[in-house]
């Protein structure tokens, strides 16, 4: 069975055209696709078999809303807006 799924995943890895593409580089994609369009780190953690602490610690970047809180704060930097008084919650 082994041997089925690493000929698939060659297969696959050939046909992306990914210069030295792996399966690690394409469980990141999966990762950031997934938080990107709104799952969980819950969700992610299930599809991918870790806990949500590791992929909250490898992907919370890529969270829609830890992006958001950093787009509001470069658009009040760059506005020149008392930052301070906004609403600071962490989600």
């Amino acid at each position: 069975m082994k041997d089925i799924a690493d000929r698939s995943l060659s297969a696959v890895f050939k046909a992306s055209l990914v210069p030295r593409a792996h399966a690690h580089r394409f469980r990141h994609t999966l990762a950031t696709e997934l938080l990107g369009n709104g799952a969980s780190f819950e969700d992610v953690a299930d599809i991918l078999g870790n806990s949500p602490e590791i992929v909250r610690k490898h992907y919370a970047k890529w969270s829609p809303a830890r992006q958001a809180r950093i787009d509001d704060l470069m658009e009040r930097v760059h506005t020149g807006t008392d930052w301070t008084s906004h609403d600071r919650r962490v989600q």
